[in-house]
């Protein structure tokens, strides 16, 4: 890998996540640098009183073989 190939990306959410991996598939060297303690932006869930939150449930539409995101999902193996 080309040291001199680089990229640093704000914010571990699946656009940032997804972009690193990218990165790093065609040879460059990545650093994600994210605020909160754990990767996932909005595809993660969260506690608020006795309530859990799950922000993850949108990105599984479409997902699904022959939908959009399914190429996505398939190169990066999630």
């Amino acid at each position: 890998m080309d040291k001199d190939k680089s990229i640093i990306i704000i914010g571990a959410g699946i656009a940032g996540l997804t972009a690193g991996c990218y990165a790093q598939m065609n040879g460059y060297r990545s650093q994600i640098f994210e605020l909160y303690d754990l990767p996932g932006g909005l595809c993660t869930a969260w506690e608020r009183r006795d309530y859990v939150f799950d922000g993850c449930i949108h990105y599984l539409l479409g997902s699904g073989e022959g939908q959009p995101f399914n190429s996505l999902w398939e190169e990066l193996g999630a």
